[in-house]
């Protein structure tokens, strides 16, 4: 019997499980993904983000995998351009953006170190029941064996389209239709200060570096567009930085190479869902969690330890 299972370990499941095990508690983790491996989403950490990895000891990991931290950050409106600095969160200024693959992988070593059992390539098949109260889970692991588990709380991190959410039909608020698609790509040979955003009629594109002297771009069109841009991804982003002439034109430089293209397409949407089943009652420790399940699963918004 654990004290909690944790269903998704990216950046929501693993500093939860984390933070958990370091208050002692017996601590299961599961995700379908191993580690390290990208994810369709995005890479910021804004300063309340990066206060909290210095508070759990874990920035200077991230700092060490040569992810460069900047502060600058400049809103170009086509006539003029707004360039500023983001107000401390705990003294800390700075913003990192460290692709998936580097960062799931430094919070999910953080929860092992921490005592928590991780297991990879963990498909959950249901979510399992006694009455009307949830006891624990059941699913595959990699060699297809079927696991059951006991906890006296599931905790659900497993994403957007949670299947801890659909199994304990969590209610559903803050819900917004998809209104963008958006593609994002790497480049190396381009030199940048900090986070560079280009709103324009009909799309965005936002710039900022990442590991490896990489710089990142993200580019967005409204909805209805996502087929046409799909036909030709190249030609819809060459066609949208070039049609401004403040667009983000070093990207044509001849430095410039893109190393890879198209890493999310699908259109893009949000929701939030309050997923924390069993008798969370039972212990003060986890209001903390039903707290912040009840915001967006960012970096951001995780609890205090």
């Amino acid at each position: 019997m654990y004290d909690a299972i944790v269903v998704g370990a990216r950046c929501a499941g693993s500093p939860t499980a984390m933070l958990l095990a370091r208050k002692g508690f017996r601590v299961l983790l599961v995700d379908r993904a191993t580690f390290p491996s990208d994810s369709m989403s995005t890479h910021f950490i804004h300063p309340p983000g990066v206060a909290q990895l210095k508070r759990w000891g874990l920035l200077e990991r991230v700092a060490a995998s040569n992810c460069p931290p900047f502060t600058k950050m400049s809103l170009d409106l086509g006539p003029f351009a707004l360039t500023g600095t983001c107000p401390p969160a705990d003294g800390v200024r700075e913003h990192y953006a460290p692709r998936r693959k580097v960062l799931d992988k430094i919070l999910v070593d953080a929860a092992v170190e921490g005592g928590v059992e991780l297991r990879e390539g963990f498909r959950l098949q249901e979510i399992r029941w006694d009455s009307d109260r949830v006891v624990g889970i059941s699913g595959h692991s990699t060699d297809g064996t079927t696991v059951t588990e006991d906890a006296r709380v599931v905790v659900g991190a497993d994403g957007m389209r949670s299947l801890v959410a659909q199994a304990v039909q969590a209610p559903e608020y803050n819900a917004k239709p998809a209104l963008t698609c958006a593609y994002y790509t790497y480049w190396s040979g381009v030199a940048i200060e900090g986070a560079e955003l280009y709103p324009r009629d009909r799309w965005m594109v936002i710039a900022f570096p990442t590991n490896d002297d990489l710089v990142c771009t993200f580019t967005e069109w409204p909805h209805e567009e996502f087929h046409s841009v799909r036909t030709d991804i190249e030609g819809a982003f060459w066609i949208s930085s070039s049609s401004h002439p403040h667009s983000p034109g070093a990207y044509a430089a001849p430095s410039a190479r893109r190393t890879s293209w198209a890493r999310l397409s699908c259109p893009t949407s949000s929701a939030s869902h309050t997923v924390l089943a069993g008798r969370w009652w039972e212990t003060l420790a986890f209001t903390k969690i039903l707290i912040w399940l009840k915001g967006s699963p960012t970096l951001f918004a995780m609890p205090n330890s």
